[in-house]
């Protein structure tokens, strides 16, 4: 595990670190992993250990069990279909409001598209680089509440996410998408960015899902 620098957001950094070893299946689901045991692994003291499960636990990502320290959560199916369908709701509105926005950060966004292919083969560093890609797509549009629900979305379930990582889905195919986005958003033309932004996370989804029917089903509900 990666030993964290002496700062003084290290209860966010912890944050940040278990999330990842989390994805990456360092930290193994439905196992209970104590506060001791963590800021062992992680070299700090248990008090930014506890701040940092809570903030996990409100994500959905753990869940703590008093007096003994907290289990990683396996999300379900349905979690994968609650968590698509809301991003469906939020992101390509947010994105069709960026492509309006005269200011967007477009160098900003290449910046990560260009991250994506550097990583192609790198299944960690290309998935930190995809959840950035979103971001600033959805603080552009300067509501930090809605960039914060959809990281939070994605972190409910972080260990489904690794399924659209390369190696299970092709990496050409997750970069064309996400290009595709980025140049409709440049275009300026909101119903074209949404529109982007909608396929790719129904692509997204079915990668995700153990039973794309199923959840296409559901999602046709609010469509």
């Amino acid at each position: 595990m990666e030993r964290l620098a002496d700062q003084p957001s290290k209860a966010d950094q912890l944050t940040v670190a278990v999330r990842d070893a989390i994805r990456s299946g360092e930290l193994t689901p439905d196992r209970l992993y104590s506060a001791q045991e963590l800021g062992e692994l992680f070299g700090v003291s248990r008090t930014p250990v506890r701040e940092a499960l809570l903030k996990l636990a409100n994500a959905g990502l753990v869940r703590i069990e008093r007096n003994r320290g907290a289990r990683i959560v396996h999300s379900t199916e349905a979690d994968v279909t609650e968590v698509s369908t809301l991003r469906l709701l939020l992101e390509p509105a947010a994105t069709g409001r960026a492509a309006a926005d005269p200011d967007f950060p477009a160098a900003e966004l290449a910046a990560t598209l260009d991250r994506m292919r550097t990583h192609a083969a790198e299944p960690e560093a290309f998935f930190r680089a995809d959840c950035d890609f979103h971001d600033v797509i959805m603080r552009a549009g300067g509501n930090r509440r809605l960039a914060d629900i959809v990281l939070s979305l994605r972190d409910a379930i972080a260990l489904q996410g690794r399924r659209s990582m390369p190696g299970v889905r092709d990496a050409e195919q997750i970069i064309a998408e996400h290009r595709a986005v980025a140049d409709a958003v440049a275009s300026g033309d909101r119903e074209r960015a949404s529109a982007a932004m909608r396929a790719h996370l129904l692509s997204t989804a079915d990668a995700l899902s153990g039973d794309p029917a199923g959840w296409r089903r559901e999602w046709e509900r609010w469509a």
